[in-house]
């Protein structure tokens, strides 16, 4: 999927209209998303709105993914994001919901009635750093809130290639399901169709306990 991205350098509706604020619009999501939200980070981008609902509901899941990626970068850099999700069985929200909350969360391949009892408890229960790791000579250090309390998770860090694959999304098979079991069954990382995607966003500051619930 290609959709159209826009950007500001700034969050605030009023503020958005002022002369300067807005960035312009990108085709996106980009091929590689960490270097790009990177760059747009660098650039002052505070807010980035995508038009299209990221369906979790496809079999294929490309498009899906591509997006969720996007999300999951600009989300570990602090910049906000205007998007939607539609989802099968929103039930299923904590496992997402270190990312920006969605102004919507649709239910089932077709409907389009918003779920507001999910996104009003994901509003609610988001913060910085709620699901992100840090990388260590041969290791990964994950805190993750998702789910109420912290768990701390130490993992053997993948060799570099094999990790950046993750990153990017891999086509789901039965060995890489096979490897990355512990993975899947803990939320680290999570499966949209035919791929599997890194659920954790890179945390560029360690927090401290008293800077998150």
């Amino acid at each position: 999927m290609t959709t159209e991205l826009t950007l500001w350098k700034d969050r605030d509706p009023a503020a958005m209209r002022l002369p300067g604020i807005y960035y312009g619009a990108l085709e996106g999501p980009p091929d590689n998303p960490v270097h790009a939200v990177g760059q747009l980070a660098s650039e002052g981008v505070q807010f980035v709105r995508v038009p299209e609902p990221v369906d979790l509901t496809d079999p294929d899941g490309a498009s899906a993914v591509a997006v969720l990626l996007l999300v999951r970068e600009l989300t570990g850099h602090g910049i906000a994001v205007d998007w939607t999700l539609r989802m099968a069985d929103p039930a299923q929200w904590q496992a997402l919901s270190h990312l920006h909350p969605p102004a919507a969360v649709l239910r089932g391949s077709t409907g389009e009635e918003n779920d507001a009892g999910v996104v009003t408890a994901w509003r609610g229960s988001f913060h910085i750093a709620k699901c992100g790791y840090r990388r260590g000579p041969g290791f990964l250090e994950i805190r993750d809130h998702r789910w109420g309390s912290l768990r701390r998770l130490v993992v053997n860090a993948p060799r570099s290639t094999a990790f950046q694959r993750l990153l990017d999304g891999v086509p789901a098979s039965a060995s890489t399901e096979r490897v990355l079991e512990r993975h899947l069954r803990e939320n680290l990382v999570h499966r949209a169709g035919r791929y599997l995607w890194w659920t954790p966003y890179r945390l560029r500051r360690w927090p401290l306990s008293t800077t998150i619930p």
